[in-house]
């Protein structure tokens, strides 16, 4: 049976705390539909870039956002293949954290890196490696036992001991578990951070939808490393002691959730939402994401939506005077392209 070792810090109380406040407020704040969905494809997108560039995805976050929107990049197919990858499985995450009764299994972490090595290497995909391998400095567990061990640690978080922790401590701990075992040739970061997204959805720390711990990492993946191989560096009774590292992902989680509480309360606070003069409908968004792909005519925004002629043409117009879209031509003959601030408007 895996049993962790750490020590609970006046510090890791405090920022679990703090981090419980703030999801208090996520949860009460009241966001336009219109501008949950903003949000949320925003902090898609920076997830997604960043737990790719930390394992050395050189795209930037310019290019993941065009790659995630459909639109073509200059880059080498893998890296496109990656990107397209993760966000198919973090959209999965979403949907089974959320899923009432769902228990993470064995097969829910083969499901993960099968999904993220998906037409990269499909010859390892799902299956643990066979030899031993070197992480830098860190020796992880022989292959043979990565079975066990990962059967464990599923096992764990299920029924997690000791009891009564916060999730947050929870899904720290097993976040560290997966990487020490570091059950496959590749993708093992990925797949780590996907499993602690998982478990921190369904016990109701959504963060996909306001903010991308992964960002902090990448800003400092040296830091992100060194704390992960602190539990190595400093034990107890023999065994790896998780304090330090927790104490670095509670910080992480808490200094990216209260930037985002900023961000939300400066809309608030700036922008009257019901008074806004840029607020713009389904359709009319529907209408920039098509434009997106190219040129759009009237005749072509009467398929997409259940508009009148006349309710088309006010739409397109209203897109127009806040400069989303550019009016091209004449008559029968106007067709309308997408602006930078159009595009921008719905990255």
């Amino acid at each position: 049976m895996y049993t962790p070792k750490f020590t609970i810090t006046p510090k890791i109380t405090q920022d679990v705390e703090k981090i419980g406040v703030v999801f208090g407020y996520f949860k009460a704040v009241q966001l336009p539909e219109n501008y949950r969905r903003e949000l949320v494809s925003k902090v898609t997108a920076e997830t997604v870039h960043a737990s790719t560039a930390i394992e050395g995805n050189t795209l930037t976050q310019k290019q993941v956002d065009d790659v995630l929107s459909g639109r073509k990049i200059a880059a080498k197919d893998k890296e496109i293949k990656e990107v397209e990858n993760y966000n198919k499985a973090l959209g999965d995450v979403q949907k089974l954290g959320k899923q009432k009764g769902f228990e993470i299994r064995e097969q829910t972490v083969k499901d993960i890196h099968a999904i993220l090595l998906k037409g990269i290497d499909d010859e390892i995909a799902v299956k643990y490696r066979t030899k031993q391998v070197y992480v830098g400095d860190y020796l992880p567990p022989e292959h043979f036992k990565v079975p066990s061990l990962v059967q464990e640690l599923v096992t764990w978080i299920n029924d997690p001991q000791p009891e009564n922790l916060s999730p947050i401590l929870y899904a720290g701990i097993a976040h560290y578990q997966f990487v020490a075992i570091h059950p496959f040739e590749d993708g093992n970061g990925r797949t780590t951070r996907l499993i602690t997204t998982l478990m921190l959805i369904q016990n109701d720390y959504d963060m996909v939808s306001f903010f991308a711990p992964e960002s902090f990492y990448n800003r400092d993946r040296k830091a992100y490393y060194e704390a992960l191989s602190s539990a190595d560096k400093y034990r107890i009774e023999g065994q790896s002691d998780l304090t330090r590292w927790l104490e670095y992902f509670a910080s992480g989680m808490l200094i990216e959730a209260e930037r985002a509480k900023s961000r939300v309360e400066e809309m608030l606070q700036n922008k009257s939402m019901s008074g806004r003069q840029d607020y713009i409908s389904d359709n009319q968004r529907k209408m920039l994401n098509l434009a997106a792909k190219g040129a759009i005519k009237t005749a072509d925004i009467l398929q997409i939506t259940g508009l009148s002629r006349k309710g088309v043409y006010n739409a397109l117009e209203k897109l127009v005077q806040l400069g989303l879209l550019e009016s091209v031509g004449v008559g029968k003959g106007t067709f309308y392209k997408i602006t930078d601030k159009g595009l921008e408007y719905v990255r």
